[in-house]
């Protein structure tokens, strides 16, 4: 097994090169064939942001250990663009990381710890955004106090439609530069809109590492998309041992969203991946999910990405 040790305050390329066998320049790193495929590119953008963007499929499995160190003026964003899941212990709590899912994006803030295990012989594309708090500085007039207290803070997104096109044309090798810069400013401004979002109704708070915990148990009865009956919200607080009130405020913390629109967001990327593939129809999908007729599920597609199902085919 290869085993990889990460800081997220220093340069991820260079760490990569430095620990596995290759061929390295400052912005590329390509992975020697005798351990399997693999390359890492690096892209530079102002105001000390990075994006680290690599495929890597190696004839062994690797077990990443990965850390933000308390002091670290860094934060990073981890987004796994795999049709597979990596499963992460975050901080001692275990979490699907999937593009799919509503935890398709994962923010190290200081004192964040992950440890992943990767399969031999499966492809994966990661994309990783590095950024000084600096970055912040530059372009907030307010604060966001998920950034400005996230010492022991764990925060998921998911990755929406619009944020993962913006995210390809980043690492789209044709784009130019001005045209990169362009739409990782998009991304990052909706991600950004998005922790803003959770503190319009909540305050932010700390969680301990069993409440976290708690969260990631209860959470696990909402990602099957095909569940025929979602938990109450009383009965999830239970599985995550919290009140009523502290679930649903430390749920949207953590996931973004409420439980009910987290399910909601896995059961509709599940159909459009299902169309998208042609393995089922918009007429199948919408009785597989509880709809009394197929108009209620184009419906409800429709507000979810403001396209019908009869597009994705």
């Amino acid at each position: 097994m290869i085993r990889l040790t990460l800081d997220v305050s220093e340069n991820i390329l260079a760490q990569f090169a430095a620990q596995l066998e290759g061929l390295a320049t400052p912005n590329t790193f390509e992975i020697h064939k005798t351990i399997g495929e693999g390359r890492m590119k690096l892209l530079q953008f102002p105001n000390q942001i990075e994006v680290y963007h690599f495929h890597f499929r190696l004839a062994q499995p690797v077990e990443m250990q990965s850390f933000n160190p308390e002091n670290s003026d860094w934060l990073l964003l981890n987004i796994n663009l795999s049709q597979k899941a990596v499963k992460k212990t975050v901080n001692d709590a275990v979490i699907d990381i999937q593009k799919f899912l509503p935890s398709g994006i994962l923010l190290y803030t200081p004192k964040t710890k992950v440890q992943s295990v990767s399969p031999p012989m499966e492809a994966f594309e990661i994309v990783l955004i590095r950024m000084h708090r600096s970055f912040f500085d530059a372009y907030l007039t307010e604060k966001v106090r998920a950034l400005q207290n996230a010492e022991n803070a764990v925060i998921y997104e998911d990755l929406a439609f619009k944020m993962e096109n913006n995210l390809l044309q980043v690492v789209n090798p044709e784009s130019n530069a001005l045209r990169a810069h362009g739409a990782l400013m998009q991304f990052m401004a909706d991600f950004i809109d998005r922790l803003k979002s959770r503190e319009e109704e909540h305050h932010f708070e700390h969680l301990h590492p069993d409440d976290i915990k708690g969260l990631f148990m209860a959470s696990a009865h909402l990602r099957n998309p095909l569940v025929e009956k979602v938990p109450s919200i009383p009965k999830l607080a239970e599985i995550a041992g919290m009140g009523t009130t502290k679930f649903k405020t430390t749920f949207k913390q953590v996931f973004g969203k409420p439980p009910i629109q987290y399910h909601q967001k896995i059961k509709f990327e599940y159909a459009r991946q299902e169309l998208l593939a042609r393995r089922k129809t918009a007429s199948e999908l919408s009785y597989e999910l509880g709809y009394s007729h197929p108009s209620k599920f184009t419906e409800a597609f429709k507000k979810q990405f403001g396209t019908l199902p009869s597009s994705q085919a």
